[in-house]
């Protein structure tokens, strides 16, 4: 009868303790405790990554000024000499650039952001004409050929960024500051005067010099997750100018074949100013910052170290293979040689649009297998491109005989590179402060590269022969085609690092060197590229961007004439990839 009561007691009491005050802090104690919300979304912080872009010049003008300082010409031809190396080349200064920057926001308001941003890219900007000329005087000719360019080596910036946050993950900008770059400009000036017993060598002149300038421009910059932004971004800058001569250059003299005596005597001088557009893509990966903890009030956030952790290589298992179609939109800076003739090819995929036939994007794709550690890749590229340059040969079969032909040669140009590797993976490590897929990986990889080029010149020139004791001066036109091929097969080996931001994005950089001698001279490739995974209709597919440069320098003997290359093949990638 107690123990019943004592039960009864129990159950009472523990009623009473449930019906108490008491309960709603037992329920809150037991119940699971909420996460804390996510940090809002801010532009505050540091961030680096890589862009590239294409330039276009604000002043197509390069000019080539001469004046006549002695004349003891039979024929007065001083004038006409001094005529005939004047003159302006209208020359582009167009190319595709590719660089990094880094940089820092503040978001200072809900809408407003202030930042600091600095880059650099490497250039390899190339443009140039060629301006032959016949210019008559009372008693002959003069027959000049001018071949002047100029070149953008590399291009950089300083400047303070004003943004306004159109949605808290899209903000517009505009930007203004310091630019700097390395430029360099050539002339080279040929003449020949008819009839005349006078020669000269060629004056040439050169110059490299890093100037400095300003630039403007605007832009936008949109989240694509907590770490990753892309941006699209408009500047205009102006390097200001250089005007170039040498001692060779400024002397431009006939000395009389004989006697040794000078005969014409003229200064030049070549100028041209460095300013153009700029339109560029970017991609950043911005660091958080520090969010200051419980009880450090009007603590100042700072900027989040990074913190790498190494993980372990994914294991053995099933091949994953990606394809991936895509066009590279090439340029190319170089020349090339076809049975012992050398022909420039400085030349855009504006150019390529604008003034060929034979547009230079074509059948390029590459497969890629992963399973482990382990890798495999092969690569293919097929184009069809043409070119053009100037030339002038000045030839004297005797004391008296000379002849000048002004001319230039077009070459048509059919490229197939092919690689095929395989690689390693050396060590992978997870970024802490990002999400838990995250990771950057290291790679080393070797394989071989082949390449079969073959080649078209045709050559066109025009000029004027004659002899002073004749009495005869007859104008010449000439025309000539040569055919060459060639091919190489090339040991490379290379590194890649790749970085998977744990959502949908991916970046890519790899750089290899080959020939060693063994088929080119010497060969170099790097790429940059950041691809984002897509699905369509229950189709998994990821678009890339990138930018791919690729030099080669191969030279081939046959029957004793040369056949070579030595150029940079360079330009934008962009395509889609498929996973099986």
């Amino acid at each position: 009868m107690n123990s019943k009561l004592s039960l009864s007691g129990i159950l009472t009491l523990i009623a009473t303790i449930f019906a108490s005050g008491l309960s709603p802090v037992s329920a809150a104690d037991l119940s699971p405790r909420p996460h804390p919300p996510s940090p809002a979304f801010t532009w505050t912080g540091a961030y680096v990554g890589f862009n590239f872009g294409y330039t276009w010049t604000a002043d197509r003008g390069l000019y080539l000024r001469s004046a006549n300082l002695y004349d003891n010409s039979a024929f007065a031809l001083g004038a006409a000499s001094a005529l005939g190396a004047t003159g302006a080349v209208s020359a582009r200064l167009d190319g595709f650039l590719l660089g990094g920057q880094a940089g820092y926001n503040w978001q200072f308001h809900e809408k407003w952001i202030v930042g600091v941003e600095g880059d650099v890219a490497g250039a390899g900007v190339r443009g140039g004409g060629f301006a032959p000329s016949i210019v008559a005087a009372p008693g002959g000719y003069a027959v000049t050929s001018a071949t002047l360019r100029r070149n953008l080596e590399y291009l950089g910036t300083a400047r303070g960024r004003l943004g306004y946050a159109l949605t808290p993950s899209l903000m517009t900008y505009v930007t203004g500051g310091f630019a700097f770059g390395g430029v360099d400009a050539t002339a080279v000036v040929r003449q020949t005067l008819v009839p005349s017993i006078l020669y000269s060598e060629p004056g040439k002149a050169d110059l490299y010099k890093n100037l400095s300038g300003w630039t403007a421009g605007a832009g936008g910059e949109i989240s694509l997750g907590r770490n990753t932004s892309a941006k699209l971004e408009y500047l205009y800058y102006d390097l200001g100018g250089v005007s170039l001569s040498s001692p060779g250059f400024a002397s431009l003299a006939f000395t009389q074949l004989g006697t040794g005596q000078i005969g014409v005597v003229d200064a030049s001088n070549v100028s041209s100013s460095y300013r153009g557009h700029i339109l560029r893509v970017g991609l950043n990966y911005r660091f958080e910052p520090t969010i200051p903890q419980t009880g450090e009030a009007g603590v100042t956030p700072l900027l989040a170290s990074p913190k790498f952790d190494a993980v372990e290589a994914p294991g053995h298992g099933d091949w994953r293979i990606r394809a991936t179609p895509y066009m590279w939109a090439l340029g190319t800076n170089g020349s090339l040689t076809v049975r012992n003739e050398t022909v420039g090819s400085d030349t855009t995929l504006i150019d390529a649009i604008t003034r060929s036939a034979a547009f230079p994007i074509a059948f390029m794709g590459r497969i890629d297998a992963n399973n482990g550690r382990w890798s495999a890749y092969g690569d293919f590229a097929f184009a069809r491109l043409r070119f053009a340059d100037s030339f002038l040969n000045l030839r004297s079969p005797t004391a008296d005989i000379l002849v000048g032909l002004s001319g230039s040669g077009h070459l048509r140009q059919t490229l197939g590179i092919g690689e095929a590797g395989v690689g390693y993976e050396l060590a992978r490590f997870h970024q802490t402060t990002d999400s838990a897929s995250s990771f950057t990986a290291f790679d080393a990889y070797a394989g071989a590269r082949y390449g079969n080029m073959s080649a078209t010149v045709d050559l066109r020139s025009f000029g004027v022969a004659g002899s002073q004791y004749l009495g005869e001066q007859q104008a010449v036109a000439l025309q000539r085609n040569v055919t060459g091929r060639l091919w190489w097969l090339d040991p490379v080996i290379g590194l890649r690092m790749r970085y998977a931001s744990g959502d949908r994005d991916r970046f890519e950089l790899r750089g290899d060197i080959g020939g060693f001698g063994v088929g080119s001279n010497f060969s170099w490739q790097t790429y940059g590229g950041w691809s984002r995974d897509f699905e369509w209709n229950g189709v998994k597919f990821a678009g890339l961007i990138g930018y791919r440069a690729l030099s080669l320098d191969v030279t081939k003997w046959a029957n004793g004439r040369e056949n070579g290359i030595d150029e940079i093949l360079h330009g934008p990638v962009t395509g889609v990839s498929f996973e099986f």
